[in-house]
């Protein structure tokens, strides 16, 4: 058990054992605004939405959730070799720019960090028990991204992330509409949605992650035909070794997002129990990751244009170091996945898949 995670989760739930509930609440209540999903007014953007209200934003919500959930992050992390493997090797680096730069302002940061992680729980929670409400976020964000002009100030490749997630999201939407399910689902429009990152990761000359990333994109999820999951809720899809091929994308994405100023809240998205607590059923992961995906894409998004407006300075946390630690510990653990691969056997239970 690797000493540094325990450390850092020591830490967070340190910082969220100080917030009283009014704090807590706030900050929630901030993350749904940027968001647009509650007003200026306190009203929730739709009556869907509002009728979720206490699942998305309780009004007795306390720090102990917060530590709740942390412990829950802590647990998925541990079953995880992938990721147990790079907090080993980080524990031997000092990352000085990282200590640094988030020396600043740590204290205002890592609660809004824990905010937006139980933000991002619910609401992906939500997304999963209730698909219509992809539907809702939609026809609340696509309008606004016009309204506000956000689409025409997004770099090539912001434009490219968001065309790959909306597409599924409109496939969800229609899947569930319709009961059906294409058997080859995902098997082209995957690997196109990793090989944008691994495009990113080469022209900036992160070689060892853009690796890891060719190695992903190889390994399709085609063991299975795409199919709902038992309680019709999620959409199973499945690679070889699903659980390795999921613990090896969450390390891939971490070190891509890395490189971002931003990158602990980016992370929140590969951290949270619904996407990141994936042993039972680890087929569900790429279907609970894209909901989270969709929801952060629009959050960032958002907090981008509210900075511009504000000429509030972006986060920068960014540390060359540990972007490359975790390439190299990235393509390590692709390369062991790649071998793990060529082998049919698959140590994980096979669970019943409704076609």
């Amino acid at each position: 058990m690797s000493q540094l995670i325990n450390h850092l989760v020591n830490v967070l739930k340190t910082t969220a054992a100080q917030l009283d509930d009014t704090d807590l609440h706030h900050i929630m209540l901030n993350h749904y605004q940027i968001l647009r999903l509650i007003d200026d007014e306190l009203h929730w953007a739709s009556p869907e939405l509002a009728e979720l209200s206490q699942q998305l934003l309780p009004s007795n919500i306390t720090p102990q959730h917060a530590c709740d959930l942390l412990d829950k992050m802590h647990h998925a992390i541990l079953d995880n070799p992938y990721l147990l493997h790079f907090f080993e090797q980080a524990k031997l680096q000092n990352f000085p720019q990282l200590k640094e730069k988030s020396a600043k302002n740590a204290h205002h940061i890592l609660p809004a960090i824990i905010g937006y992680a139980l933000v991002q729980e619910r609401l992906t929670q939500a997304m999963y028990q209730h698909w219509s409400l992809i539907d809702t976020l939609m026809k609340i964000w696509v309008p606004l991204r016009e309204q506000l002009g956000i689409e025409s100030q997004l770099s090539t490749f912001e434009s490219m992330k968001l065309a790959s997630i909306e597409k599924p999201m409109k496939d969800y939407i229609h899947f569930h509409q319709t009961e059906t399910i294409a058997q080859h689902y995902a098997c082209l429009d995957l690997p196109m949605n990793i090989f944008e990152a691994v495009a990113e990761d080469l022209s900036e000359h992160r070689f060892d992650n853009a690796k890891a990333g060719t190695i992903l994109a190889f390994h399709l999820p085609d063991v299975k035909p795409a199919c709902f999951s038992e309680d019709k809720k999620g959409i199973l899809l499945t690679p070889p070794h699903a659980k390795s091929w999921a613990d090896l994308y969450s390390l891939w994405n971490m070190a891509f997002v890395s490189h971002l100023g931003h990158f602990p809240f980016l992370m929140v998205k590969l951290l949270i129990p619904q996407v990141n607590n994936f042993k039972a059923t680890p087929e569900l992961y790429l279907y609970k990751r894209t909901l989270a995906l969709y929801t952060h894409l629009h959050f960032a998004f958002f907090s981008q244009y509210d900075r511009l407006q504000t000429n509030q300075p972006n986060m920068d946390w960014q540390d060359p170091a540990l972007t490359q630690l975790l390439g190299e510990c990235a393509l390590k653990s692709a390369l062991e996945y790649q071998q793990l691969a060529k082998t049919k056997e698959d140590p994980h239970p096979t669970h019943q898949f409704i076609v």
